[in-house]
């Protein structure tokens, strides 16, 4: 298993505080966006954020299984963090897409290592 360093963190901090940052968007927001951009299916942003996130987590050096559960707990406090947005609620589909999205994110850097 190769050292971990600091700055090898970085990445996956970063993203997880831009995932953050667009949970604490309002819905009012969301729905400006989607009029001017029409976004997909909600689930399907879930997996595509946290699949990317699931990619990230894949560069450090732990256990699929570690990181699999990391990013999982993390997906669960970013759905509880919805509440304190305005209009936004927790879900709990939206959290199993999450766990999705970084399975297989995961699944995707493990085997191209």
């Amino acid at each position: 298993m190769e050292k971990l360093r600091w700055k090898n963190l970085l990445p996956p901090i970063l993203y997880f505080l831009l995932i953050l940052g667009l949970s604490a968007l309002p819905a009012a927001r969301i729905e400006k966006v989607h009029r001017l951009f029409p976004l997909p299916n909600d689930k399907v942003l879930h997996i595509s954020i946290y699949g990317g996130f699931g990619y990230v987590l894949g560069g450090l050096p732990f256990p699929a299984v570690a990181l699999g559960m990391t990013g999982s707990l993390l997906g669960a406090l970013d759905e509880q963090s919805q509440r304190l947005s305005p209009g936004r609620d927790v879900s709990m589909l939206d959290w199993l897409a999450d766990i999705l999205g970084v399975s297989l994110g995961l699944a995707v850097r493990r085997r191209f290592r």
